[in-house]
């Protein structure tokens, strides 16, 4: 694992091209996470499933609940544009 503490958060809305950071990461020599997959797998349904049944409120508490459950050290972590309104 590197040594360097550090991670990086990138946020923005869908098709910003986020996904990229898994390219930055390898550079880095980090981990990658896409907090949207992480709410996919832990919800076992897709974003716009979660909008459509229960809003879009929903699926921020959700999000909000999935970013506060892991750890981000060492990590490029991409994010919706939503989970800079999280509270910890």
């Amino acid at each position: 694992m590197n040594q360097n503490p550090c991670s990086i958060i990138l946020i923005g809305m869908p098709g910003s091209g986020k996904h990229r950071g898994r390219i930055l990461a390898k550079r880095m020599n980090l981990n990658f996470i896409d907090t949207d997959v992480l709410i996919q797998m832990s919800e076992k349904r897709s974003l716009q499933n979660i909008v459509d049944r229960d809003g879009y409120m929903a699926l921020r508490k959700t999000e909000e609940r999935v970013l506060l459950r892991h750890d981000y050290t060492h990590c490029v972590v991409a994010t919706g544009g939503s989970a800079a309104y999280s509270v910890p």
